[in-house]
């Protein structure tokens, strides 16, 4: 199985350094820079995917890192946090399954929070609300991890809660749309 992913990986490492050079060329070409750091999230998936974690955790800082340059530039854009929320929550992941559970339980807070802020807004949103589920039920297990299985539970019920509301968000939000456009 490796030798049918090594190629697939050095595709994109060739991709990303591609793209890394054009997008220091024009640091002010934010298409150029939305493209970096989707390069480096599809490889830090891949070698997550494939259990690289220590190469996973270091693409997936250098996205995280890049998403918040672009966030100290412009604190309220929503894309970058949403990217910032995607390199955490990988993040929390890799650190999770090497085990570093209070490492990983910060970061998935660290993602909550930028979910919450994304989500702070009428209407709600069912892929808003879900990642916030998501969030939750990773925090929830990584507590229990940690030995502390009333505050885990206490996670995943806000998790299973939120799921129970996203029949009706969905319905808001479609009339919300519907009446808006």
């Amino acid at each position: 199985m490796a030798h049918e992913v090594e190629p697939t990986l050095q595709a994109l490492r060739d991709e990303i350094t591609k793209i890394a050079h054009l997008a220091a060329q024009e640091p002010e070409n934010i298409l150029r820079q939305h493209d970096l750091l989707h390069g480096l999230n599809k490889a830090g998936k891949a070698l997550l995917e494939t259990s690289r974690l220590d190469e996973a955790l270091r693409t997936s800082h250098e996205a995280r890192d890049l998403a918040e340059g672009h966030l100290k530039q412009d604190p309220e854009n929503e894309h970058w946090r949403d990217y910032l929320c995607v390199s955490n929550d990988r993040i929390g992941t890799i650190l999770f399954k090497q085990g570093l559970y209070e490492e990983a339980l910060r970061v998935f807070r660290d993602c909550l929070a930028i979910q919450e802020r994304l989500e702070d807004r009428t209407p709600k949103t069912t892929v808003g609300q879900e990642n916030i589920a998501r969030s939750h039920d990773k925090i929830g297990a990584t507590l229990i991890k940690l030995g502390r299985n009333d505050e885990g539970m206490k996670a995943q019920r806000e998790a299973h809660a939120i799921r129970e509301g996203l029949t009706e968000i969905e319905r808001t939000s479609r009339e919300w749309r519907d009446g808006y456009f």
